[in-house]
């Protein structure tokens, strides 16, 4: 029974042997700390990870995406070709088509739109990368990485993004626009985008009234909107845009006409003398009426040009490439030139017809050594 008082009276008597006891637990209950803490570190670092593994692909709260899944679309017929990211041109589109204000209704045109341009059209799926609802979301089309059939000649270089509706005589509404700049700048967080790209109209590049005249007037006060489209054409190889007789709507000529003799040696410019015109349905109008006033008044057999270039930019076929046009003089007789009308003579119109002159040289149509008569000054 005295041990144990003896055993406390040495540890009271001698503090080193309790210091030596506690150093030996220290260690233990520091190693044990050190692992908790770890595994709260990797715990914490695993959440994260997950986190971001598994969080939406666009980091703006406000931008609300839905893939292919989410509106019920149809797998591609075919593998469509991958594009070249980043993409330095976006192409805003509309799919003049009724507009959709609610998520239900804009994945119900989202299927249509599908379903149009597979059966109908034969493309191997939608036309377009992105498409964008009167609701204010994103929906997928072929996305980021594959081409487009949006506009011929430029599907490779470039992304589309349609807006949902028609805008011809309406603006979109401002979340639709919104929804459409956000997905640009996702874009380019992304690095699909190149910082510096640039914004085109449909109706710029192809003959078209897309994406809508009042679209249109919003599109060229966005900060990328670019007017210049000769360093697109050149990257799409597509430096013209020709509308057909039959797009214009054109009156079969009276009889047939007489065909020019190739390569034609002369070229000559002429003022048309009608009200200038910047959009295609105005231009269209213009051009109907020319050939109407030729036809009728004049007594031409059909519009006495080969072709003509209006305010839009557009090149529209009156005669084409192999028929002549008719003297002014004697209406019986042919020249053996190939007639450039002019609904506007502007500057930027003259280049497009020097363009067309070598389209000309480079298919056999005009000799290399052609004279130019200018009379539309």
């Amino acid at each position: 029974m005295q041990k144990p008082a003896q055993n406390n009276l040495e540890t009271q008597n001698n503090p080193e042997a309790e210091g030596e006891t506690n150093i030996k637990r220290f260690p233990r209950e520091l190693i044990f700390l050190c692992v908790f803490l770890l595994m709260i570190v990797a715990l914490a670092a695993g959440y994260s990870y997950w986190m971001m593994a598994h969080a939406p692909m666009n980091s703006n709260k406000n931008l609300h995406i839905l893939d292919r899944s989410e509106w019920q679309g149809e797998p591609p017929s075919a593998k469509p070709e991958h594009l070249k990211l980043p993409i330095s041109n976006v192409i805003i589109s509309h799919t003049a088509t009724e507009g959709c204000e609610t998520e239900e209704i804009c994945i119900y045109r989202m299927q249509t739109i599908q379903g149009f341009h597979m059966k109908s059209l034969g493309w191997l799926d939608i036309g377009y990368n992105f498409l964008v609802g009167g609701d204010g979301q994103i929906y997928v089309g072929r996305g980021w990485h594959h081409q487009g059939q949006h506009v011929r000649g430029y599907n490779a270089v470039s992304i589309s993004i349609a807006f949902i509706g028609t805008f011809v005589n309406v603006e979109p509404p401002v979340r639709q626009v919104e929804a459409a700049k956000r997905l640009m700048t996702e874009g380019v967080r992304l690095h699909k985008l190149h910082p510096d790209y640039h914004i085109f109209a449909h109706r710029q590049l192809s003959p078209t009234e897309s994406p809508g005249q009042k679209l249109f007037e919003l599109i060229k006060h966005w900060p990328r909107w670019t007017q210049d489209v000769t360093e697109l054409r050149l990257l799409g190889n597509a430096t013209l845009k020709f509308v057909t007789r039959a797009y214009w709507l054109a009156q079969p000529p009276g009889r047939a006409l007489p065909p020019l003799q190739l390569p034609v040696e002369s070229v000559r410019f002429m003022s048309t003398e009608s009200p200038a015109c910047s959009t295609q349905a105005e231009c269209v109008f213009r051009v109907r009426l020319l050939q109407t006033f030729h036809i009728e008044s004049s007594g031409y057999t059909d519009i006495n040009y080969n072709f003509v270039i209006a305010g839009d930019t557009n090149i529209y076929e009156g005669r084409g490439w192999d028929q002549s046009c008719e003297s002014e003089q004697d209406h019986n007789a042919t020249t053996n030139e190939l007639v450039v009308g002019f609904v506007g003579a502007t500057a930027s119109n003259k280049q497009l017809a020097l363009e067309l002159i070598q389209q000309g040289i480079k298919w056999g149509h005009i000799s290399k050594n052609y004279t130019l008569t200018d009379n539309a000054e």
